[in-house]
């Protein structure tokens, strides 16, 4: 091989190993750009290059690239769950929903001693 090229990434494989390269680094753009992310977290794209040579021939190589992505996960959804014992003692959950519960008033437990007027605190 006396006139052996330069490795050229670019054009390897047809050049599909540029397009893998060019995908990763599309999600990574859509990652940063997703509100749900973490903003100042960093993101990562390892490229892997694997090569095997043949078991008989040192002349043949298979080579495997890998383009690996490592993002920032979305942010946790929160919500809250109202737990009560239904009339035959069953216990039931709901989610607490403020607008499918209108009108109901949270009272807190310090709250609790002796006659709340609630008609005063609409006022």
């Amino acid at each position: 091989m006396e006139n052996a090229k330069e490795f050229d990434l670019a054009a390897f494989a047809g050049g599909a190993v540029s397009e893998r390269i060019q995908d990763a680094i599309q999600k990574v753009y859509e990652n940063i750009a997703d509100p749900n992310t973490e903003l100042d977290k960093a993101r990562k794209l390892t490229i892997e290059l694997i090569f095997k040579p043949s078991k008989t021939d040192r002349e043949m190589v298979d080579v495997q690239v890998v383009a690996k992505t490592t993002l920032q996960p979305r942010k946790a959804i929160n919500s809250t769950m109202v737990i009560a014992k239904d009339n035959n003692g069953a216990v039931i959950a709901q989610e607490w929903d403020k607008n499918v519960m209108r009108g109901q008033q949270e009272i807190h437990a310090d709250e609790t001693r002796g006659v709340i007027d609630l008609q005063s605190r609409a006022k």
